[in-house]
């Protein structure tokens, strides 16, 4: 299996990225119990040469990367873990150090709007102040990623079943399109490490004399593909079951979507279920004026965002959304505007029993 899994599915490389369960205080809801036995760990589908792979990969993803590895002046962490690290390895980043700064005043190599905030000095290191106008960006949980990058993605033409007839769209460019990063630029997982090390790191891909950093790229972008959804709560309850109701009849199900189908491809290669369920339709849409940040990449402008998936979402934050500003995830649905207005005022219609229920089933996911 592991042939079959860095070969194929994980897509060939050049050589052999919602802690606490905080929840809306407003509607009463108690921290869920999660079963954490599988966080961090590899897809129950890896055999053991599969498993030694994820070590190896685990180790490159927790080490210290510095000026004497070729590290530049400018960058924001010194290892992968400073960044994914909630609840274990290659989860959300909650703390303030781990939001990383974007800004239409910059253009970085990988696409994207990176600020680097730490400099590196003859005396140490120093933060750089933020430019004006700049957003923040929460790190977010890379627990199934691997699934994600199987997924079939494609333009959808009819509006998905709800009662708002919403359509997503698909980010990137015409040539790459895009399913990961807040605004769905970034095509693969390979890129995804890469943009990662040389934005986040300070470490481009080749780097004079020295090639380990990019054998670490494909050690790092394997562990990820290998790393396994989140859990789902043990024991979830009536309650919960009454949420996932809710949850479709409030309209929340039209944009993240229940189920993903893995390509034909993927599914036969892993030997599995064809459907993922990660509820995430990996496509953009208007989230208002509101929630609007001012950054367009690709097909993405000020105001979309894409779809986060809420697996594991009771485990990835408080803060929640792309910029960490809703304290729980009440909050989180209370900002939703563009087109998830309608839903959201469904939300605000709903009784305190009908909106505990619903976020109890978030935090089962």
């Amino acid at each position: 299996m592991a042939s079959t899994l860095v070969r194929t599915i994980v897509k060939p490389l050049s050589f052999a990225l919602l802690a606490g369960l905080a929840l809306a205080a407003a509607v009463g809801v108690a921290p869920a119990q999660m079963d954490d036995r599988n966080f961090g760990e590899p897809r129950a589908d890896a055999s053991e040469a599969d498993r030694k792979i994820f070590a190896d990969g685990l180790k490159q993803f927790s080490r210290t990367w510095d000026a004497q590895d070729g590290a530049g002046e400018r960058f924001n962490e010194h290892s992968c873990l400073g960044c994914h690290s909630v609840p274990k390895p290659g989860g959300a980043g909650t703390g303030a150090n781990t939001f990383v700064i974007v800004s239409n005043d910059i253009s970085d190599a990988g696409g994207g709007h990176v600020f680097q905030r730490l400099q590196r000095t003859a005396s140490g290191t120093a933060e750089v102040p933020a430019p004006a106008g700049s957003s923040r960006r929460k790190a977010p949980m890379l627990f199934g990623l691997g699934l994600l990058d199987a997924a079939a993605l494609e333009q959808t033409t009819a509006p998905a079943p709800g009662p708002d007839r919403i359509t997503g769209r698909v980010g990137g460019t015409p040539e790459q399109p895009g399913r990961f990063g807040w605004k769905a630029r970034v095509p693969d997982i390979e890129t995804f490490v890469a943009t990662a090390f040389a934005e986040e790191l300070g470490l481009p891909r080749t780097t004079a004399g020295q090639t380990y950093p990019d054998i670490a790229i494909e050690e790092i972008a394997t562990f990820v593909r290998l790393l396994g959804p989140p859990p789902r709560q043990r024991d979830a309850g009536e309650r919960t079951a009454v949420g996932e109701r809710i949850f479709a009849e409030t309209g929340c199900a039209q944009c993240h979507t229940p189920s993903l189908r893995l390509s034909r491809q993927a599914a036969a290669e892993l030997d599995r279920e064809p459907e993922i369920r990660a509820y995430t339709d990996l496509l953009l849409h208007d989230m208002g004026p509101g929630l609007a940040d001012g950054i367009t990449e690709g097909k993405a402008g000020p105001a979309d965002f894409r779809t986060p998936p809420l697996w594991g979402v009771g485990a990835s934050g408080p803060p929640y959304l792309h910029d960490g500003r809703a304290r729980d995830l009440a909050e989180a649905i209370g900002m939703h505007d563009g087109e998830a207005r309608d839903t959201r005022l469904r939300w605000e219609r709903l009784s305190p029993s009908d909106r505990e229920a619903l976020i109890r089933f978030l935090q089962a996911l």
